[in-house]
């Protein structure tokens, strides 16, 4: 058995959610109606995966792109209920979902602990309030505030996902909003840039020239910064950009999407990362040409697509030659900066 564990999503679309905030449109990015599955069909998701998937040490149930604790909590238990057959039998392990904030609260959260629930994500958005109304989420900072302190009383972990590009947000709002929450521990993070959706606000604004998305250049770089300060508080990220499927691309409007987004974050980390270690080599050594030594799973990542990592080290560092050297001694992120002799 493999060690990462089996994530088997289980969409539940707009459900449970008492706003319609101005980016959302939950059809266009799961493709599928908002209506509940009942405890047949979570079944059958659930055999569907079990079987196509190869053996893992662990599986989870995950429902996920509604507002799973503002469900009527009648449907909430039933959609618990459904995978109790599978946790009595040892083939899932545990179940997360996804919910806001402003639902997390004791009269909730009591009958959800009785079941083996791993993770909770919290729609977190922004901590900024300003920001949060503009969106009409509907919840406040405080209210996430709340629900991490509630989470934590029930030894429930937790998970934010967080969204760069809201209207009247800034780069230096997101990086904020996640020195907030990675001071909050909490065990994951998803980093979402805004994509303006076709039959949503967020798409009556763009097209009134109101709103302005993000460029993808932005949004590579507040997602990387955002993903450092993350990494360095111990708070895994889990996901980088929307996925959005090729039948549903026409929903996309506008906004910064790219098919391999979260490779295009690792690899702006990664180019900084040589920045930072060819001006601690050269603050001790003479300048003379180099090589900039990494682990050859990574040597793509670092040179960027197209090589434009690359170019951009030569343009910081005009006066040195350099060269990428694969080393399989290295640790995958490890960079290391070697003079070559004249």
């Amino acid at each position: 058995m493999t060690g990462a564990p089996l994530v088997i999503p289980v969409f539940i679309p707009h459900s449970g959610c008492p706003h319609r905030c101005v980016f959302c449109n939950q059809k266009a990015i799961t493709g599928q109606k908002s209506s509940l599955p009942d405890a047949g069909r979570v079944a059958e998701i659930i055999q569907t995966c079990l079987t196509r998937s190869r053996p893992r040490s662990r599986v989870e149930v995950a429902f996920f792109g509604g507002n799973f604790m503002g469900l009527p909590p009648g449907r909430m238990s039933a959609l618990l209920e459904s995978v109790r057959p599978f946790l009595d039998s040892g083939r899932v392990h545990g179940i997360r979902f996804s919910t806001r904030p402003d639902t997390v609260t004791k009269d909730r959260l009591k009958p959800v602990a009785a079941y083996p629930v791993r993770l909770v994500e919290l729609g977190v958005q922004s901590m900024d309030d300003r920001v949060l109304s503009k969106a009409d989420r509907g919840h406040t900072r405080e209210d996430t505030c709340r629900a991490m302190d509630l989470l934590d009383a029930y030894n429930m972990n937790a998970g934010v996902q967080i969204m760069a590009g809201l209207p009247g947000d800034t780069r230096e709002g997101v990086i904020q909003t996640t020195r907030i929450l990675a001071d909050m521990h909490p065990e994951t993070a998803r980093i979402y840039p805004v994509l303006v959706l076709k039959n949503t606000r967020l798409a009556r604004w763009y097209q009134r020239g109101i709103y302005r998305p993000l460029s993808l250049d932005q949004a590579v770089d507040v997602t990387s910064r955002s993903y450092r300060i993350f990494n360095q508080a111990g708070v895994a990220v889990i996901r980088m950009g929307v996925h959005v499927s090729d039948p549903e691309m026409e929903s996309v409007l506008a906004g910064p999407w790219h098919p391999a987004f979260g490779h295009q974050v690792l690899s702006r980390i990664l180019y900084w990362k040589t920045v930072e270690k060819i001006q601690a080599f050269q603050a001790t050594r003479l300048p003379g040409r180099i090589q900039i030594r990494i682990h050859p799973s990574r040597e793509s990542r670092l040179r960027g697509d197209g090589n434009r990592n690359l170019l951009r080290v030569k343009k910081t560092f005009p006066g040195i030659e350099f060269c990428v050297c694969p080393d399989p001694t290295l640790a995958p992120d490890q960079i290391n900066i070697v003079r070559i002799p004249a």
